[in-house]
Order: C-alpha cells, then structure tokens, then sequence
C-alpha cells in the first residue's frame, strides 16, 4: 500500500493579546488595594464576612484574579478600568482633633466634610491617629503605596505634642521617659520635653518609635494626668507645617515621598523586630 502525501500542517493559532484595560492575574487583595477599592487588610475582611465574590463564589484569602474574572461586592460589580502607569496621589492632611476621618464615602466625590480632592480611587489613610487625637496625616489613592509605608511605619520616629492637665512634674517626666510598656504594651520613648504653664496646663513634646497615642494616654491617666490635647507634628522625616490649616491638605511632595520611603527602608535593619504599631 502506498502511503499517501504527507498532511499539511496547519498554521498555529494566532491569540489574541491581552485587552490592555483588563487586570492582570495578581492576588484579589493586591489588586483591588492598588485600585483603590479598599485596603488590603478590608478586602481580607469582605472575604471573611462573604460580601466580596468572584466570579458568583467567595473566593480564599490567597486567591488570584484572571483577566475575565467578575468581581462584586455585595452584589454590586466591582470594575477595574486602571492605566497601565497610574500615577500617585499622595496628599498631607492636617486634622482637627475630635474630627472623624471617615473615608469610606471618598471615592470619586471626595467627603465634603474633609474637602479632598477628587480622586479616580478612594482615599486610604496611613496609620490613622484616633478620632480623639489629630494633627499630621497622610493619604493616599494607592493600595499598593500604602501597604509599603504602613508595614514601615514601626520603623519611624513619631512627634506629638500634648496639653496635659494635672500636677505634671520633672519626677514624671523623667519616669515617663525611662517608661518601656503601658499596661503590657511595648512602648519606646525616646524623648520627652515639658514646658510648664503658670495655670494648670502644661504642654508635652514627645518623640516615640512604634508607641501609639492611645498608649501615651493611657500611661498618663493612670497617674493622675489628663491629656487634652493630642497632635501628631511629625511622622518620620514628614513635618507639620504652620502653613497648613486645620481641615485643609495638600499634595505631598515627591521629594517628600522619596525621603519617607528611604528613611523607612534605612531603619528597617536597625530596628529590632517587634509588633508593629498603630500610631
């Protein structure tokens, strides 16, 4: 039998490239952080709590998104239309204590009460000061940024500024300054000036490494000492200027970013390794 001629082989199939407003296969907490939807620690929640689905499952904590993949948060599609380059909003915003920093409603139509700019994504805080507390803090649209900077942010020095009511003395603030924990609580401080008020309020510049203000409250209060007044003034190598108003913000600076970034990842070797704290 004569074999016949040989078959001819059929070019390959052409595929089709990646359509470039489609997401790429990452993680679902890196992704929807770096779009802004939520932060990485909400998304880790939504899963938990079944609100956040793909593709009409809740997926795991470790699960990764396809570029075809349909996303809803409690019932409502999620979409993901981010540049290939999405450029980086950073804003410093100086807060009023006692001012709630409600960010869940600052997507698009930034929250009139807090006068953001508009934003393609929504506003994440940076290690939020306590509702009670106020002064310096840093905003961010992007996820990913956020996520880098608060794993660091235990690594920074802290300034605050305290109105304190009460008999404060030199003998407390030299035990204030010696203090290493707050009921169990690692503290650091690292430096503690008192300027004393003829009435009967005093002022406290103190300056503290992975120590929350909650914790400097509460080391106070225990002695008798009320603190009034909180603000953070600096966080890391990030000051708070005079000529920023109370409930205003504005843009930071590249240079600014840069020197917070390097001082975080120049002080990461020489800290020693502990929990990393809320400031």
């Amino acid at each position: 039998m004569r074999p016949g001629p040989p078959r001819k082989q059929s070019p390959p199939r052409r595929q089709s490239p990646p359509r470039k407003d489609q997401p790429p296969t990452e993680r679902v907490q890196k992704l929807l952080s770096a779009a802004g939807v939520g932060s990485r620690r909400e998304v880790e929640r939504w899963i938990r709590e079944g609100r956040l689905q793909i593709n009409g499952e809740v997926p795991s904590l470790g699960a990764k998104l396809a570029p075809r993949d349909r996303i809803t948060l409690d019932g409502r599609p999620v979409r993901l239309h981010t540049p290939a380059v999405k450029e980086l909003h950073v804003l410093l915003f100086h807060r009023s204590p006692g001012e709630t920093l409600d960010l869940k409603a600052a997507t698009s139509r930034a929250a009139e009460h807090l006068n953001l700019p508009r934003s393609s994504g929504r506003w994440l805080a940076i290690q939020p000061m306590p509702p009670v507390d106020g002064g310096l803090e840093i905003l961010t649209d992007d996820g990913s940024w956020a996520h880098r900077v608060s794993r660091g942010v235990h690594a920074l020095t802290i300034d605050y500024v305290l109105r304190m009511r009460g008999p404060l003395n030199n003998e407390l603030v030299e035990e204030f300054r010696a203090a290493t924990d707050c009921e169990g609580d690692a503290m650091s401080i690292l430096q503690a000036d008192a300027q004393y008020g003829e009435g009967f309020n005093h002022w406290l510049n103190v300056t503290v490494r992975a120590t929350r203000s909650a914790q400097v409250r509460h080391w106070w209060a225990a002695r008798g000492i009320i603190v009034s007044r909180l603000m953070r003034v600096r966080f890391g190598p990030v000051h708070l200027s005079r000529e920023l108003p109370r409930g205003h913000s504005r843009a930071m600076l590249p240079s600014e970013r840069n020197a917070l970034i390097n001082e975080i990842d120049a002080a990461k070797p020489s800290v020693i390794a502990g929990p990393a704290a809320a400031l």
